[in-house]
């Protein structure tokens, strides 16, 4: 039985050589290839592709749109909405990263640590950058509490630098493990039921198969929960660089 973490590894899977040069394509380089041609497909087809009485795509996309424009809203107010488009489809790119990884032989890119770290490492350093522009020498009260004794702010301002910097590595944490643990857990699952079935169908082979299907929909669940819950993080330390003052 291979192991449950083995669907991780960054592997080989072409070889190619050109002008004497060997390039090898890994799964890594293969799935983002798809990615990005699943994510080209998806905004050209519901760019160009309106209708007045819309179908089902068209009814699923305009609701993750309102959705993801209301919450912006909700944590930043109407002055987020020109940050909407950058914010929408890295939603877009981390629902469909983690889509893609629960077809058969996916691999699952949001569970590299690099790939999260990076996307939340740029934004951060963005958002930084945004409320230095805006507010200059006042942004650094975003780690100043007026409203707390003189004694404390020795304390409390570096924890809330720290906390501050902290910010990249918990989110990309956040996205990373969830993602690794749920598909890990589906793997170990699914090889414990290939086990147990028995080659007459019986009531406990359904139960197995229903379970698994169970836990295979909460993993969808999962997909869609974490895009959302890294976006709306996104939203909330894009209002902090808008707001800085505590």
């Amino acid at each position: 039985m291979f192991s449950p973490l083995e669907q991780f590894i960054i592997a080989p899977v072409l070889n190619i050589t050109l002008f004497d040069t060997n390039f090898i394509i890994t799964n890594f380089d293969l799935y983002y290839c798809i990615l990005f041609i699943m994510l080209f497909i998806f905004f050209i087809f519901t760019s160009f592709y309106r209708n007045v009485i819309p179908g089902v795509s068209q009814v699923i996309t305009e609701q993750l749109y309102f959705f993801i424009l209301s919450t912006l809203q909700q944590q930043v107010t109407i002055r987020g909405n020109q940050f909407f488009p950058i914010l929408f489809f890295n939603f877009i790119f981390i629902l469909f990263a983690n889509l893609l990884s629960l077809f058969p032989f996916g691999f699952t890119l949001t569970a590299q640590f690099l790939t999260v770290f990076v996307l939340a490492f740029t934004f951060n350093l963005a958002f930084f950058f945004i409320g230095l522009e805006l507010h200059g020498s006042n942004f650094f009260y975003l780690f100043y509490r007026a409203d707390l004794p003189k004694a404390l702010q020795f304390l409390l301002v570096p924890i809330e630098i720290f906390s501050y910097l902290l910010r990249t590595i918990s989110l990309s944490v956040r996205l990373f493990a969830n993602m690794m643990a749920g598909h890990t857990l589906l793997h170990i699952i699914t090889g414990f039921v290939i086990l147990l079935l028995s080659p007459v169908p019986t009531i406990i082979d359904i139960i197995l198969i229903q379970l698994l299907l169970a836990i295979f929909t909460l993993e969808f669940g999962v997909a869609f929960l974490q895009a959302f819950i890294f976006t709306i993080l996104l939203a909330i330390y894009l209002n902090e660089s808008l707001h800085p003052v505590h």
